[in-house]
């Protein structure tokens, strides 16, 4: 089949993807991909530097730190945000990536592949986060800022806030730790050494506020997506292709452990039932390692699964499928809003689990769930992330229409708690 190239926190934050640029068609057996959709790159004017760069000498210095892909995007949007709501006001400087640079930011030092997951993993990096640091520390003593605001990256950022904080800057800390789920004795560090913390989970207000800490909802930045792409209320009908969606997640280590396991259920719903598979693969996500898991899950089961590859936004590839399988993390909050119903996996290495298990203060690890107050999505953990049971719930939502329907319904209650407010103008006003 031809194939043309295109382009813990123990539920991570993920991101809107952007295409990557094509490469030349080439084939694999059994699996093909295609490129679709994309964020537009910045206008010729802002390509060319305009007016938003040209700050007065009286602009305010803000330091905003974000230290991975999907923070990066968040900080970008909420430097737009206030650019737009207060025109020349402000100067930022700080670490991210190339959203940031486009809105004007003065990188002092860009991110690559700074996020981890878990402890293991985080080791690895440990480098990489002393040298970021230290020379953040270094800008901030030649120059201080009149404000921090640190956007996720929750193990860097407690850490740099106390030290900011003990310097006189205040910090406004965008998209909370989650504390809330495990190692809770980080609160007293906030309370101590966040001026303002911005949530974008609705009940974490309230536990913030029952710690003292000075916390506010500002919206969801998924919750946007309800006003952007209609809901698709179809369910399969008889002699129809049942439609899937596969989420392996956006790193490496991530994709290791997940992808197999939907490769799993993939071939066992394949089986029973007539289906096309679309793997809807993360920005950084570099093809060759995605082919690389699904050769080598292949040799050891035999039939492929034949799937197709895309990139493109989260929000333009869900509506497409009936169902999914999610990696855990903001994308079970995505396929919430969009109402497609889905199955939540979550792994990761063996060790890694065993040292924060004991940690974790919450049965659940599925956002959606967590923001419905209720269980709307089967969540797959560790050991429980087996294809046989993740193919037996999606063959139940294909196979029976009012099943479907009602999942969908569930979805849609649950994801009205996520309001409207728009995200990032809020936290502009905020700061």
């Amino acid at each position: 089949m031809r194939v043309a190239a295109g382009q813990p926190e123990l539920f991570s934050t993920s991101h809107r993807c952007r295409s990557l640029p094509a490469r030349q068609p080439y084939s694999i057996p059994g699996i093909r991909f295609s490129e679709v959709g994309g964020f537009a790159r910045a206008s010729s004017e802002e390509q060319a530097g305009s007016d938003y760069l040209k700050v007065s000498t009286s602009a305010k210095s803000i330091l905003v730190v974000a230290g991975e892909t999907s923070g990066e995007e968040h900080a970008a949007e909420v430097v737009r945000a206030l650019r737009e709501l207060r025109p020349g006001a402000f100067q930022w400087f700080g670490s991210g990536g190339p959203r940031m640079d486009e809105q004007g930011v003065e990188l002092i030092t860009r991110i690559d592949s700074l996020a981890a997951i878990g402890p293991v993993a985080a080791c690895s990096n440990l480098l990489d986060y002393l040298r970021l640091f230290r020379r953040i520390q270094k800008r901030v003593r030649q120059s201080p800022p009149a404000l921090a605001v640190l956007v996720d990256f929750p193990e860097f950022n407690l850490r740099l806030a106390s030290r900011l904080s003990k310097q006189g800057i205040p910090v406004c800390y965008f998209i909370s730790p989650q504390i809330w789920a495990w190692r809770p004795g980080r609160v007293s560090r906030v309370r101590r050494h966040v001026a303002r913390m911005l949530v974008i989970l609705p009940f974490e207000v309230t536990f913030y506020r029952r710690h003292g800490v000075d916390a506010v909802y500002v919206g969801n930045p998924i919750a946007r997506l309800k006003r952007t792409t209609g809901s698709d209320h179809r369910v399969s009908p008889k002699g129809r292709r049942g439609r899937i969606a596969l989420l392996p997640g956006s790193r490496r280590k991530e994709i290791d452990q997940i992808f197999p396991v939907q490769l799993e259920a993939a071939a066992l719903v394949q089986s029973r039932f007539p289906c096309s598979f679309r793997v809807v693969a993360a920005p950084e996500v570099d093809d060759d390692h995605l082919l690389s898991v699904y050769q080598k899950w292949r040799k050891k089961q035999g039939p492929g699964v034949d799937l197709e590859m895309v990139r493109g936004p989260i929000e333009k590839q869900l509506p497409w499928a009936d169902c999914a399988i999610v990696k855990s993390g903001t994308s079970t909050l995505q396929a919430m809003v969009l109402q497609v119903p889905f199955a939540m996996v979550y792994r990761m290495s063996e060790l890694s689990y065993r040292l924060l298990r004991p940690l974790v203060r919450t049965e659940s690890f599925c956002l959606a769930n967590l923001v419905a107050g209720r269980q709307v999505a089967p969540e797959f953990v560790q050991g429980e992330a087996q294809g046989k049971p993740i193919a037996a719930y999606l063959l139940d939502l294909l196979t029976s229409p009012d099943r479907m329907q009602e999942v969908k319904q569930n979805l849609e209650i649950a994801s009205k708690k996520l309001g409207t407010l728009d995200a990032y103008a809020e936290t502009a006003k905020e700061i």
